[in-house]
């Protein structure tokens, strides 16, 4: 993975208006509204079963199921034909670490998500627009060269937040949509693909999330549907990581609020973990580390090295191997993700090894065009916009 990622952008940070905040918050609602009828009726209606005469299983990963919509297409794809995937299954964890897992409401938590997750190789946010969990955010990202010979690009809004079922349940929700501002024009020789991507999460067991999406990519020009469907499925797969990224976040968290506090690093002798004794021989003091959270000593045995992300001097991503006793990760997987969210909304430097620098450069949004697509399972023309 690139060191420097998110480091560059070809636009602008931009600066909305209210007039056209209110209209992203509206379309944001009108979007979920949508998709979170698809969902109730999958689950209550369907009992959680897919339609195979409607749905062909294309891949799976674990216990998460991608599945392609049947619809008959042409080898040249048109404007209207754009592959349409559902995702269903289960994740293991608990709702508000994948939902930790989800949010990244600033380029750092963006950057350092991605280090875990990898489902962007990069990306920039180009304007925030906020509460733990909850994120509504002007996004652009350029795709993978490697997939496709001429380059492509999107421009959307990606929101996280919560809802309920009429049952009380909670559902954490994962938005993506295409927009048009007249300051993000496409770039010359770069074609700009479209995307609207919804996922949704809800508890249904003890560290078990029910998991519920579709993903709808138009990557524009002359290419092969096998390719959208490609893109499409890695970003609905991505989500198997997200639980792993909560943790590192916490354990990044965690590192943070015990330098906050000035601990010492402590004398101790012993191993924290087995009791063994680290201070005497050659090979117990070769293999004896510290834990960098309570500072105790670990032996080799006990010893778990993880690799944390950190944003260093100039936005670049650094990864790091550091020691931690199981006590620890045990304390950091039981912590509760809401208070070290709220951190990371409000510009904590928890994930930060050296503050960032930031770009100067601010541009006003006045209008905006949102990409519309009619039900997901049954996508119109993608080339119609509405403008708003």
């Amino acid at each position: 993975m690139p060191k420097n990622l998110f480091a560059e952008t070809p636009y602008p940070v931009l600066r909305v208006s209210e007039e056209v905040k209110y209209q992203l918050i509206d379309l944001e609602n009108e979007l979920l509204a949508q998709h979170f009828q698809q969902y109730e009726e999958y689950v209550a209606v369907d009992n959680r079963r897919v339609d195979e005469q409607r749905w062909k299983h294309f891949k799976s990963k674990e216990d998460l199921h991608v599945y392609e919509d049947r619809r008959p297409w042409n080898a040249v794809p048109t404007k209207s034909d754009m592959p349409v995937m559902l995702r269903v299954g289960t994740v293991p964890g608990r709702l508000d670490d994948l939902m930790f897992g989800v949010v990244n409401p600033t380029v750092d938590a963006m950057c350092v998500q991605t280090s875990y997750v990898h489902d962007v190789d990069t990306a920039t946010m180009l304007c925030p627009i906020d509460e733990p969990f909850r994120s509504l955010v002007i996004k652009w990202l350029p795709l993978d060269a490697s997939l496709i010979k001429k380059a492509r690009d999107f421009v959307y809004i990606e929101a996280t937040g919560i809802l309920h079922f009429g049952n009380g349940d909670r559902v954490g929700y994962h938005l993506k949509h295409s927009i048009e501002l007249t300051q993000t024009k496409p770039r010359p020789n770069v074609i700009r693909a479209n995307l609207s991507y919804c996922s949704f999460y809800r508890q249904s067991h003890a560290n078990v999330i029910d998991v519920f999406g579709t993903s709808t990519v138009a990557l524009g020009g002359k290419i092969g549907r096998y390719v959208s469907i490609r893109v499409a499925t890695e970003a609905l797969l991505s989500t198997y990581n997200l639980v792993f990224c909560a943790q590192m976040k916490k354990m990044s968290w965690m590192l943070q609020q015990q330098r906050s506090m000035g601990l010492q690093r402590g004398r101790n002798k012993s191993c924290v973990m087995c009791n063994k004794d680290t201070s005497s021989g050659i090979i117990r003091k070769i293999g004896k580390s510290t834990c960098n959270v309570c500072y105790g000593s670990v032996c080799h045995s006990c010893r778990i090295n993880w690799r944390i992300s950190f944003i260093a001097l100039g936005g670049k991503l650094v990864q790091r191997k550091i020691a931690f006793c199981a006590t620890c990760i045990s304390k950091a997987s039981a912590c509760d993700s809401k208070q070290a969210a709220r951190d990371q909304a409000t510009g904590c430097r928890a994930y930060k090894n050296i503050s960032t620098a930031s770009r100067s450069d601010t541009t006003e949004v006045s209008n905006f065009s949102a990409v519309s697509y009619s039900d997901p399972a049954e996508v119109s023309d993608y080339d119609y916009r509405t403008c708003l």
